[in-house]
């Protein structure tokens, strides 16, 4: 998102305002140490929303009142603020043209303090428009008061801004805040937003794929359902239609048990009219071929469990003995040693060797025999789950014999009532009354119904999927890697890494954010084994120029603010320098000089600086670059203690600084009494 910081500064308690200027481009704030330079950073990180004041305490925290920035997003121009008296507040303002005169201690007026929550979201309303990144809301109803997933927020833009004096030569980390997972996590999940790679209608739509989903797994449930019901109803119909057909003297079957199972009430009329006095076949044997069916059934079932309870007596016989040989086990001690006797010949004394030979293999096979034992593994568990097995067969077969016994009484019962005088087709209506009544139990929804409706919710899920599809987010974060690759191959090149690294080749993750050099042999050596401060200096500020150039090239499908902020990046050069109170750079140069004398260090301050120069005249040949390829160009603050540089691209080091040196000054100044 295009992004530019035209003024940072603070309101003091008295009422005098301290700004810092800048311009498009790079920018650099230059001055000794403890002048407020790498406070910018942090003023910058409060205004924009942190939930903790890390501004460092002394001078500028005593005095001040009021932090501001003054920005323009898309052109519009907008002030933001904190009071360190209101933290749980952020002032907002809109402007219709910047002007720093009018910004003072009146101008923040406190109807426009607004709750930090509110003032985040209202905020993240100039970068970009979501409300809800839910991909399930099945996800939602399990969190904790059924809130919504947390949206994207003007915090994890911080990241991608972000190059604290402790960060921009890690070795250890890349981004800002990744050392929390949860921020880390958040962040990374919503880059795919903020490259404009998905929107709000992403979400809906995922919302709605899931929705459409379970509504048909729901559907096809209660079609298995139905089906194992179906099988169930089959199973207790069939029998009693078959009984009923047999005693009607039918060889067929007019009306099968599935077609009874589908639509019950229709097969319950046309059985009217077939189960009727004038058509029962009395000379028929259908009854006695059923119960000879019935009565073989029972037969093989019966031998088929017998078999099983012989199977099941024996594991269980195999089980005792698997308890006993535990019991005695547990009595069971490994002899430690077995004594052996010689033999002598007793006519002439002589000792006999064969005997001691053969007693020490014995000794030998009794303890490995005994440690055997000892250590024998139990086979009790292998038994036990095959004895339930088996008694879960023999179960099953009892329940299938009972049945059969069933049916053979009923057709027992029918002969007896025969004999009894009774008419046959008063037995045949006792067997319909048995069917209907098992029929009138059946409430088994439509399945044609419910396939109508899989077929109707799966043409929505397949139109929601094709849209889904478009998005096609995997590829879109491979392309924006290949980008950032292929930017980091032209940009890491123009830098001072050590020559084992070179030609650098560094890679990116959008899905991991992991950075590594990639060797011409393949191998990967990820940051915190490239040794040398430089190298990690190099790498983060190649990353994140190539990142920053990838999203310029994105224009407004990317939410994330084209500003850059490197705290110190020279430190790697210069660590002495975080004691830097000389009133002129050069004073300093000279200082560090005698110091690298005096411990024999070998590196020439000048060759030091020939690199810090290379570094700033590369930003800003990238920035200018950047303009010309896209209109506008990523908005580099560098704080700093290097001064006077000579920029090989003949831009004055001067103009950078803009006025903004702070060697005999510090950011607020005057200092209030």
């Amino acid at each position: 998102m295009k992004t530019q910081i035209n003024e940072i500064g603070v309101i003091d308690k008295l009422g005098n305002k301290h700004p810092v200027k800048f311009q498009k481009g790079l920018n650099v704030v230059t001055g000794k140490s403890s002048t407020g330079k790498s406070a910018l950073i942090e003023i910058y990180d409060y205004c924009f929303g942190s939930d903790e004041n890390t501004i460092p305490k002394g001078v500028i925290t005593t005095n001040a009142a009021i932090y501001y920035i003054a920005l323009s997003i898309n052109d519009q121009d907008l002030v933001i603020a904190r009071d360190p008296e209101l933290h749980g507040k952020g002032f907002f303002r809109r402007l219709d043209v910047f002007n720093s005169n009018d910004i003072h201690q009146d101008y923040f007026e406190s109807q426009y303090f607004i709750a930090i929550d509110a003032f985040k979201k209202h905020l993240r309303s100039y970068f970009l428009d979501i409300d809800d990144v839910d991909v399930s809301l099945a996800a939602r109803e399990y969190r904790k008061n059924k809130a919504k997933a947390a949206t994207p927020s003007i915090r994890s833009f911080s990241s991608f801004v972000l190059q604290h004096q402790n960060l921009v030569a890690n070795k250890h980390a890349l981004f800002y805040r990744f050392d929390q997972k949860e921020k880390r996590d958040q962040a990374i999940d919503h880059t795919k937003i903020f490259l404009g790679l998905v929107d709000q209608n992403y979400f809906h739509l995922s919302q709605e794929h899931e929705r459409l989903t379970t509504e048909i797994n729901q559907r096809k449930r209660q079609q298995n359902a139905n089906m194992r019901a179906a099988e169930s109803y089959k199973e207790r119909i069939a029998p009693v239609l078959i009984q009923l057909y047999a005693m009607m003297g039918f060889e067929g079957t007019p009306i099968t048990p599935q077609a009874l199972i589908r639509n019950p009430q229709a097969t319950k009329e046309e059985l009217d009219k077939i189960i009727v006095p004038e058509k029962i076949d009395y000379n028929s044997d259908a009854v006695t071929k059923r119960y000879n069916e019935l009565d073989h059934a029972r037969t093989l079932k019966t031998a088929e469990l017998r078999k099983l309870q012989r199977k099941a007596s024996s594991i269980s016989k195999h089980i005792d003995e698997e308890s006993k040989l535990e019991d005695n086990l547990k009595g069971f001690e490994t002899p430690e040693h077995a004594h052996i006797s010689s033999t002598t010949c007793p006519f002439c004394h002589t000792e006999k060797e064969e005997l001691a030979e053969s007693a020490q293999k014995l000794k030998n096979a009794i303890i490995k025999v005994s440690g055997n034992l000892a250590h024998a593994r139990p086979m009790r568990a292998k038994f036990e789950s095959s004895l339930v097995e088996v008694e879960r067969q023999i179960e099953a077969i009892n329940n299938d014999i009972s049945q059969l016994n069933s049916q053979i009484h009923e057709l027992e019962k029918t002969e007896k009532r025969l004999d009894e005088k009774k008419s046959l087709y008063e037995s045949i209506l006792i067997a319909k009354a048995q069917l209907f009544m098992l029929l009138d139990t059946q409430n088994l929804a439509n399945d044609v119904e419910l396939e109508k409706e899989i077929e109707a919710l799966s043409g929505q899920l397949r139109k929601i999927t094709g849209k889904l599809n478009e998005y096609n987010i995997e590829a879109g974060l491979n392309n924006a890697a290949a980008k950032v690759n292929e930017y980091m191959s032209e940009i890491g090149n123009l830098f001072e890494f050590e020559a084992s690294y070179k030609p650098i080749k560094l890679n990116f993750s959008f899905e991991t954010f992991d950075l590594f050099h990639l060797t011409p042999e393949g191998e990967k050596i990820y940051l915190r084994s490239m040794g040398s401060g430089a190298n990690w200096l190099y790498s983060h500020v190649t990353l994140f120029l190539a990142l920053h150039r990838y999203f310029a090239e994105l224009g407004e499908r990317c939410a994330i603010p084209s500003v850059i902020f490197f705290d110190q990046p020279t430190q790697v050069y210069f660590p002495n320098f975080n004691r830097d109170n000389s009133e002129t750079f050069e004073e300093q140069k000279t200082e560090e000089m005698e110091q690298r004398k005096r411990s024999d260090e070998e590196r020439a301050v000048d060759e030091d600086i020939k690199a810090v120069e290379n570094l700033f005249s590369q930003i800003s040949m990238y920035c200018d670059k950047i303009e010309k390829e896209n209109g506008f160009c990523p908005q580099i603050i560098i704080t700093d203690h290097a001064d006077g540089l000579t920029l090989s691209n003949g831009v004055s080091f001067e103009g950078l600084v803009n006025g903004n040196r702070w060697r005999k000054r510090g950011l607020i100044e005057p200092v209030p009494e």
